[in-house]
């Protein structure tokens, strides 16, 4: 009995250390958001989850070739760098010399971190003109479907190029375009609280069930906490 209340209260005392452990993405990262969510006028939480959803500020590749902080993608970089703001923030055009090297701008920490939060504020200038509500979900979404994407996403008219798009940022098989939008958008709000609220989960196990004919709620999926073991603590 005495061994049981003495794992209790360890298993507890680590729960309690974990949930105001803080997340960082690093301390010059952490500023840069910071000062890029404050200069261009968007959510420092939002700015938090998409950043730590797009898994990529220590270096990290995406298979569409996005790369950097905000894994952008040298379409969107590009065209970014070249509009008014993009070039008053100093965003360096990509080119077929230094794409995918150590010169490539997207690898500048900062940089990227800027621009990710001016695209955000231009996502939101855009919502506002195509009546898309502005919540961070939608933000994350159009970053990483793009905005166009997004809204015939939304207005069920998702073209082909739209799905391919879709299966490359994490459309599992047999899932609707609304059940992909679903499925990110829990996943984005995982990642946006981990980011902010100081808690340490396993956001990687995700399992996803094939919708049946017999489930009436088709964008219901699971999240199956695998590596997390349970303790059942007798009470006596």
């Amino acid at each position: 009995m005495a061994i049981t209340r003495l794992l209790v209260a360890v298993f507890l005392l680590n729960a309690c250390t974990l949930s105001v452990q803080a997340f960082s993405f690093g301390q010059d990262i952490d500023q840069d958001i910071h000062n890029a969510a404050q200069h261009y006028q968007v959510s420092e939480e939002m700015l938090r989850g998409l950043v730590k959803m797009e898994d990529g500020w220590y270096g990290k590749g995406s298979p569409t070739g996005a790369l950097g902080v905000g894994q952008f993608t040298q379409k969107t970089w590009n065209w970014l760098a070249q509009t008014v703001r993009g070039q008053a923030l100093g965003m360096q055009l990509i080119t077929p010399s230094n794409r995918g090297t150590k010169s490539d701008p997207r690898h500048h920490h900062r940089t990227n971190t800027y621009a990710t939060a001016l695209l955000a504020r231009w996502h939101l200038e855009q919502f506002a003109l195509r009546g898309i509500k502005p919540t961070d979900v939608h933000l994350y979404l159009a970053h990483n479907i793009g905005l166009e994407g997004l809204h015939r996403a939304i207005l069920g008219r998702a073209n082909a190029e739209d799905i391919r798009n879709m299966r490359l940022n994490g459309m599992r098989h047999g899932m609707s375009v609304a059940q992909f939008l679903a499925y990110q958008g829990q996943r984005y709000r995982l990642h946006k609280h981990i980011a902010n609220n100081r808690i340490h989960l396993n956001e990687q196990n995700y399992a996803w069930v094939t919708p049946k004919s017999a489930v009436k709620n088709q964008a219901i999926f699971w999240i199956d906490p695998q590596s997390t073991p349970l303790v059942w603590v007798d009470p006596k």
